[in-house]
Parts: structure tokens; C-alpha cells; sequence
């Protein structure tokens, strides 16, 4: 006779030897099950386990397992085939959603995070100053809100300014800009300011296109380029 030992869910753990009490022998257990010959390996997967009296193999998906919902981790301690719901592949990141199958990238979720970052360049893009020549020469203009309201309101007073920039060397100075000047700058900012939003636009709508084909990749391959040379 083989000896295995059972769990609270009947899994056979096998076969084991007893240990011999002199003048009473071995002991069995009350969770000792003796078999007429020892088990073959579960299948992969698979545990053996006693099931009204036999031992059956049963899937065994023990530990941890994932929502097919939300990808949220769980302690799973069932014998049997996983409940709806659950899966034993975990979600790479929100990013993706379960497919029935296996997860897969979220379209959706994808077009949303790649909108909002082609957003957050394209105002990187305007707030982080523009070049004009109004000068005579490039001249590095800000360009934060702070600064385009600034600029709008000199050139609403209709006078010639000082006006700070700075030079192709870094160096920031109020240097004095007539009036046409102060409105050559407005110009040129509101002319690339115009470039950026165009662009954004552009690729929004590319966005857009590859959502409709539910393609996760050319999603993922719609990206930002700078314009600003």
C-alpha cells in the first residue's frame, strides 16, 4: 500500500513514509489515504487530489491570480477550473484590457494618453519662448501666459518700449523696440504659436484615424516633433 496525505481541499501529497512506533507500528494519520500503488505526476497545471474517495486530477490555478475587469490582484485557493473573471496572467498596465483570450492594448486608453501628451508639448512648445528678428537679428522672446500678456499690452499702448530678450548669446536684456517692432514680435509669436496648433491638430486627427481602425500601434506611433528649428 502507498500512503499520501490530504490538505482541507483533498490534495494528495505523496507518498510519504510513517513513522514506526515500537509495539504499535505505523500510525496512520487521520488525513492518511492508502493507495494500491503510488501516482503518476499531475499533468502540468494539474493536481491530484481525493474527490468522494478517488483521487482525480483537478486544474490547479493556486495563488495568485488577476481581475479580468481591472487587472487587481488575488489570492486564489480553489481547486478547479478559474471562476469567470479571473485570470492567471497578469495586466503589464493600465494600458491594456482583457480580450477573453489574453490582455491586449487598450485603444481607447492609448488615444487618450497620447492626446493629452501631444497637448502637453504642444504648450511646452508655446510657453517656452519663440525666436523673432524684428530687431534686425534673432532674438529669443518669452513666451509664458504671464509674458503674452505682457507683450499684448505694450502693443496695445501703440508706443515704442523697451522690451527684454535675449541675444544668440543668452544675454537678457530691455533693449528699445519701436512700435513696429513690438508688433513684428507680436507677429512672429502669434504666426508660430499658429504652427504648433496646427501640428497638434494634425496629429490629433492621425489619432483619431488610428482609433477608428482600432490600431494600437499606429496610436502608439503617433508622436510629437518639435517645429521650433
Amino acid at each position: 500500500m502507498t500512503i499520501y496525505l490530504t490538505d482541507s481541499l483533498g490534495v494528495l501529497a505523496g507518498p510519504v513514509t510513517l513513522p514506526v512506533i515500537p509495539g504499535l507500528g505505523a500510525q496512520l494519520p487521520s488525513n492518511a489515504v492508502q493507495l494500491t500503488e503510488p501516482l503518476p505526476d499531475p499533468n502540468p497545471g494539474h493536481a491530484w487530489a481525493l474527490v468522494a474517495g478517488e483521487p482525480q486530477q483537478l486544474s490547479d490555478h493556486r495563488g495568485k491570480v488577476y481581475s479580468t475587469s481591472n487587472g487587481a490582484e488575488h489570492q486564489h485557493d480553489a481547486l478547479g477550473e478559474l471562476p469567470p473573471g479571473l485570470t492567471k496572467l497578469p495586466r503589464p498596465s493600465s494600458a491594456y484590457l482583457w480580450s477573453g483570450e489574453a490582455w491586449v492594448k487598450d485603444c481607447t486608453y492609448l488615444h487618450t494618453a497620447q492626446t493629452a501628451e501631444i497637448n502637453r508639448f504642444c504648450e511646452a512648445n508655446i510657453t517656452g519662448g519663440f525666436w523673432s528678428s524684428a530687431l534686425g537679428e534673432p532674438h529669443l522672446y518669452a513666451s509664458q501666459l504671464d509674458d503674452q500678456l505682457n507683450l499684448t499690452g505694450v502693443i496695445l499702448r501703440g508706443l515704442d518700449s523697451p522690451y527684454a530678450c535675449r541675444n544668440g548669446q543668452g544675454r537678457k536684456a530691455f533693449l528699445p523696440h519701436t512700435f513696429a517692432q513690438l508688433r513684428q514680435v507680436g507677429d512672429d509669436f502669434t504666426f508660430y504659436k499658429l504652427q504648433l496648433l496646427q501640428k497638434a491638430n494634425q496629429l490629433k486627427q492621425s489619432l483619431d484615424e488610428a482609433l477608428d481602425k482600432r490600431d494600437a500601434e499606429a496610436i502608439e506611433a503617433v508622436t510629437w516633433e518639435d517645429l521650433q528649428e
